[in-house]
């Protein structure tokens, strides 16, 4: 809410956005890549400022995005298949002033909250006999800054997950297991304060079973 005679003076929010990658496939199709870079930038974003009891939209300043995101798969034999995919990510504030009575406050150069640096997961799937499928997944995430003053850092987290599937018919029954060396990490944050973070979840260990009817 705002004061009924407060008006606010704000320019609209310009966006450009550039991307380019490559797809396709090698040794018969049995190779397959894929890679893309892109790069954004916001200007003139609108956030809210507290001003007393009000809070108030304002033009702050800009954000900058650019990242590589790649991935492969190989189809090894018709019982294995690996696949690898990494994105790396360089998320920051550019020009970005907030205005405020209580004072300024100069974001410029900081990480952005809530963006990793760096998403890094692999694994396979396996058939080794008929009837029953394997697969493997790990997982890593970067570094993440919670607030916008990247005074409170998330640490870096690997996870490993890993399921069983025996099939019979229409009948599915899938053994899983989450963060399978019960990794402790912390996901999110409280973007607002930067003050607090959301733990990840334990080790998880399910069994589920499913009817697909054609």
């Amino acid at each position: 809410m705002r004061p009924g005679d407060e008006q606010a003076e704000l320019i609209p929010e310009n966006v450009a956005n550039y991307e380019a990658g490559v797809k396709g496939s090698v040794l018969n199709g049995a190779l397959s890549f894929e890679g893309a870079y892109f790069w954004m930038r916001r200007d003139g974003i609108v956030t809210t400022v507290r001003q007393g009891p009000f809070f108030l939209p304002t033009n702050a300043g800009k954000h900058k995005y650019r990242g590589v995101e790649t991935a492969l798969r190989w189809l090894a034999s018709s019982k294995a298949t690996p696949y690898l995919n990494a994105s790396f990510y360089r998320n920051r504030f550019g020009d970005f002033v907030i205005e405020s009575s209580g004072g300024d406050t100069v974001l410029t150069g900081n990480r952005l909250p809530i963006s990793p640096d760096r998403v890094i997961n692999g694994g396979a799937t396996f058939s080794p006999v008929p009837f029953v499928d394997f697969s493997v997944d790990v997982k890593h995430v970067g570094t993440v800054q919670i607030d916008q003053r990247n005074t409170f850092q998330l640490d870096p987290y690997t996870l490993v997950d890993a399921a069983v599937t025996w099939r019979r018919g229409p009948l599915r029954v899938t053994l899983s297991g989450h963060n399978l060396f019960n990794t402790e990490y912390f996901w999110n944050g409280d973007i607002s304060s930067g003050q607090s973070a959301d733990s990840g979840r334990p080790r998880q260990v399910l069994i589920t079973t499913s009817f697909i009817f054609k």
